[in-house]
Formats: structure tokens, C-alpha cells, sequence
């Protein structure tokens, strides 16, 4: 019989009184705060990284390694091909900006270039990290999500180093679930996948039980699994809270944060490294529905206290204001009184048309023609002419 939710909020309250709390201690390296937001975005990067395995150069060992080590099975039998996400290495921590111990490569994409071997399944021997291979393990992942810079941390070493036990009733969005010696995840949310319940994760793990490659991924810890094996909740000592608080003498109360944008108009990311996550809902609480690359124009279609809802790429989200900013005046134009508009070679009709521009896009505006009436816009690499009287400079 299935437990409902209330029983199964029973269970993590219950949970939370019977796990004994580990000691920690922060290592003597001071570590730079993250915010939860930040966490998030450098573990969708590890999920999300695409690349091309290409058998002839990521499937040699070194002989004396060769018992060690077993291919991932989304590689076995394939002789080239793009994949998104980093292969599951026992041992290993190759990120975007990160190597595994004494690794002759920057990253994991210098490591595949360079002809390491794509990842290691084999977890039997109990041998560690085998030297080159190419990969992340669950508690790599980890240390790479939260940029901990430190040698490669154990699901042990990053609780008694890094995280702090915390009530299960009290765990958030990127906190993250330890079970020592064993396995360990980023929490999501909770939720119920096939008819089970348990908790959404950001994690890299050779287990298919719910699909996925063996690597980093989106996937899924059932409560059964939290509750009987041994699953600790735990937060990162460095955390920085994404929600704006304010205090005064008497109290500490949430502060209403005024919009720094208007409502209807445009703004551009721009304060972050690569990219912008878009949530379901104002909160990092709810789900990342997809990414916003660096300098893409944002139509601000709602606000909700720090939170722009946007329209992108066929998708609508929730932005935190903190990764917009105001648009350089008089540099973007978008298309009004048209549903679609004739980029051409130059500033006449006579000239061949080479793009089509839609509503929804806001390219650059480079120039004005001599006569007025037409402007030189810039789109997706892509430069051309267009009529002036059906394009509208954002502000």
C-alpha cells in the first residue's frame, strides 16, 4: 500500500531524529561563498556539457590499467558521437574547470581531445582513480557543483570537511543527500516519479534504474532508498541564501524587492559567466525549465518580487533580476506591425533577401541607410538590411 504524503512527511520528521549527527570541520583553506543559484547553474553546466567520443581516441588504456577499467555502457559499440553530459569515473573530477589528480589536461574537454579514456564503471576493485581516464564520480560532481578547491573529496571527507547535517524536514533546493562511503546527490525538489516517492536530483552515477547515461544527470532518489539506506541531509557550510532579507533592531523579515526593470519592456543578460537559468516559477525552489546564453533580450512580461517572467526559445520562465541588466540605448531593434520582415544584401527591394526576421528576435542595429529608410541590423552572425518602417530601437 502506498504512503500518503502526510505519512511520508511523517517519515522525514521522524528521519530527522533518528540519524546521528556527524562531526565536520571546515578545512583550513577558506573556500569563496556560493549562492544557491550559482550552485545550480555550474551543476547544469556539468549535466548539460556536449561533446563528441570518438572510440579511436577515448577507448585506449594503458595496459597496465586495462583490468581496472570498464567503458560506460552509452559508449560500448559506438564507433563516434555527440553526447551531453560527462562520463561517470570512478575517482575523477573533470569538469569545465576542473582535473582529476595529477591529470596531464586542463578539463574534461581538453582530456577527450587529448585521447583520455571516457569514463570508468568499474567500481568493484576498490582501486580509485586509474590515470587516464576521463570523468566524474558522485562526490566530484559535488565538489565541482559547489567549487570546492581542495583535493578530490569522498562522500566522507565532504561532510566531515564541507556540509553540515541539517533536519531532512528542513532540506532545500541544493542542499544535498550523503550517504558516507557509499553515494551522494544534490538535492532538487520533491516529487513522485512512476508512482514512487522520493526526491529529484543533480547527480553523476553509473545507475540506469531510471534511465540516463552513466554520468551526470537529472535523476531520481526514492524515499525508500533516504529512508532505509542511510541518506544524510546535509548543507554547504559556504551557502549564501538567494532570498533577499533585511533586518531590523526588533525583527528579521523577508524584504519586498523592488523592480529594477519595467514591466513590458527589455532587458539583456549579462551578469553571469555563460549563461542564465529560467525556473518554472519565481523561486529557486522550482525546477530550471532552460538556460538564457550571455547577452540574449529579454521581453519582461511580469514581475513578482526579484523575479521577471520571460518568453524564450518557445518556453516561459521566471529570470532572477540579479543576472539582467538595462539594454545599451539605442542598440536593439525589434519587429512591429509584421509578423515576419526581409533581411536583404543591401538598402533596396532589388536586393536578395538572405534572412527572415521574426517576431520575437531583437538583432542589432549597425546603421542607417543613406536615405533613411532603411536600417543594417546584425542577427545570429548574420548581417543585412531591413526596412526601417517596421522595426521599432528598444530602449
Amino acid at each position: 500500500m502506498k504512503k500518503t504524503w502526510t505519512s511520508f512527511l511523517v517519515s522525514i520528521v521522524t528521519l530527522s531524529s533518528l540519524i546521528a549527527i556527524p562531526t565536520y570541520k571546515a578545512k583550513a583553506t577558506i573556500q569563496t561563498a556560493i549562492s544557491r543559484s550559482q550552485v545550480e547553474q555550474r551543476a547544469v553546466k556539468l549535466i548539460d556539457l556536449t561533446w563528441t567520443y570518438n572510440a579511436s581516441k577515448n577507448s585506449n588504456i594503458d595496459p597496465k590499467y586495462a583490468s581496472g577499467v570498464t567503458l560506460p555502457k552509452q559508449f560500448q559499440g559506438v564507433t563516434t558521437a555527440q553526447y551531453k553530459g560527462i562520463p561517470y569515473d570512478w575517482g575523477g573530477i573533470d569538469g569545465f574547470d576542473t582535473r582529476s589528480y595529477s591529470a596531464p589536461w586542463t578539463n574534461f574537454l581538453d582530456a577527450i581531445d587529448k585521447g583520455a579514456f571516457a569514463g570508468n564503471v568499474n567500481t568493484s576493485l576498490g582501486t580509485g582513480y586509474i590515470q587516464g581516464t576521463a570523468g566524474m564520480d558522485c562526490s566530484g560532481f559535488v565538489q565541482a557543483a559547489f567549487n570546492i578547491v581542495d583535493y578530490k573529496q569522498s562522500t566522507t571527507t565532504l561532510l566531515n570537511n564541507y556540509f553540515k547535517q541539517i533536519p531532512l524536514s528542513d532540506i532545500k533546493h541544493m542542499d544535498i543527500l550523503d550517504r558516507p562511503g557509499n553515494h551522494v546527490v544534490i538535492f532538487d525538489k520533491w516529487g513522485i516519479l512512476n508512482g514512487v516517492n522520493g526526491a529529484f536530483t543533480y547527480e553523476a552515477t553509473p545507475d540506469q534504474t531510471y534511465g540516463g547515461i552513466q554520468g551526470t544527470k537529472r535523476y531520481f532518489l526514492s524515499m525508500n532508498s533516504i529512508l532505509n539506506k542511510g541518506y544524510i541531509p546535509a548543507r554547504y557550510i559556504n551557502i549564501l541564501e538567494d532570498t533577499v532579507t533585511q533586518t531590523t533592531q526588533t525583527t528579521q523579515t523577508a524584504e519586498t524587492i523592488a523592480p529594477k526593470f519595467t514591466i513590458g519592456g527589455y532587458a539583456q543578460v549579462a551578469n553571469v559567466t555563460s549563461y542564465a537559468n529560467f525556473r518554472e516559477n519565481a523561486g529557486t525552489n522550482y525546477s530550471v525549465v532552460g538556460t538564457i546564453p550571455k547577452n540574449a533580450i529579454l521581453n519582461l512580461i511580469s514581475y513578482s518580487n526579484g523575479w521577471y517572467k520571460i518568453s524564450y526559445s518557445g518556453k516561459t520562465g521566471w529570470v532572477w533580476q540579479n543576472t539582467l541588466a538595462s539594454l545599451p540605448s539605442g542598440k536593439y531593434v525589434t519587429l512591429t506591425g509584421a509578423y515576419q520582415l526581409s533581411v536583404r544584401k543591401g538598402p533596396s527591394t532589388t536586393y536578395q533577401i538572405i534572412k527572415t526576421l521574426s517576431q520575437g528576435q531583437y538583432p542589432e542595429k549597425l546603421g542607417v541607410s543613406t536615405d533613411g529608410y532603411w536600417y543594417k541590423i546584425r542577427i545570429n552572425g548574420i548581417e543585412g538590411w531591413a526596412s526601417k518602417k517596421y522595426l521599432t530601437i528598444l530602449q
